[in-house]
C-alpha cells in the first residue's frame, strides 16, 4: 500500500519532494526534469526559488507553471513505489507569480491573464524524465490548439477520453495503482 497526499490540498513541506528526500539522485533528477521541461517548451522560463516548480509566459501573456510533488511515498510494503504528480497551472499562485516579476517575464502592476486549462500527470520516479518532452508537447499544443503537437507518450498511459486538448489527467500505468483509488474517490465527490 502506498500513502497518497490529496491532490487538492496546496502543497506543504511533507508534499514537496525535497523535504521527503535529500537523496543526491533525486534532488539532480527533479533538476533534469525541469531543464529538460524547459527546453521542451522553446521559451524562457523561470525556476521557483528551491527549484520548486518552473514559470514561463506563454503566447497568450498568461504565466503558465509546472510544479513537480511528491503524490505517494514509498512504504515499508512497497519501499520502491515513489509516485510524483506533475502539476501544470495547478495550485498556489503567489509565489509563481512573484518569480515571474522578479525574473522580468511579468512586469509590476501588469495584469496576469488567467491560464485557460490545467493538467495533472502522474509518473513513477524512473519514468519522470522520459515524460518531459510529453509534457512539454502538451503545453505547445495548448498554446497552438492543435492537438497534432502532442507527441506519443513514452510510456503505457492511461488518459482521459477525448481530444489531447481536453485532458486533464494524465496516469503512467506503472503510477496507476497509486493514482486510481484517490481519482475515483475525487470523482465522487464532485
Amino acid at each position: 500500500m502506498t500513502d497518497t497526499i490529496p491532490t487538492n490540498a496546496a502543497p506543504t513541506a511533507n508534499a514537496d519532494l525535497g523535504a521527503v528526500t535529500w537523496h543526491p539522485t533525486v534532488v539532480k533528477l527533479r533538476g533534469l526534469f525541469l531543464d529538460v521541461l524547459s527546453f521542451e517548451l522553446q521559451r524562457i522560463t523561470a525556476l521557483g526559488d528551491g527549484a520548486s516548480f518552473l514559470c514561463w509566459r506563454a503566447k497568450d501573456g498568461s504565466i503558465e507553471w509546472a510544479r513537480l510533488e511528491l503524490f505517494a511515498k514509498p512504504t515499508r510494503g512497497n519501499p520502491r513505489r515513489l509516485v510524483l504528480r506533475v502539476a501544470i497551472n495547478k495550485g498556489p499562485v503567489d509565489d509563481v507569480a512573484n518569480v515571474a516579476r522578479r525574473r522580468g517575464l511579468l512586469v509590476e502592476g501588469e495584469l496576469w491573464p488567467g491560464t485557460t486549462w490545467a493538467l495533472e500527470a502522474f509518473v513513477t520516479l524512473d519514468e519522470l524524465l522520459g515524460f518531459a518532452p510529453f509534457l512539454g508537447s502538451l503545453v505547445r499544443a495548448h498554446e497552438e490548439n492543435d492537438a497534432s503537437l502532442v507527441i506519443a507518450a513514452p510510456v503505457p498511459t492511461v488518459f482521459t477520453l477525448g481530444d489531447p486538448l481536453t485532458w486533464d489527467v494524465v496516469v503512467s500505468e506503472a503510477a496507476w495503482t497509486a493514482v486510481e483509488p484517490h481519482l475515483s474517490a475525487r470523482s465522487q465527490r464532485a
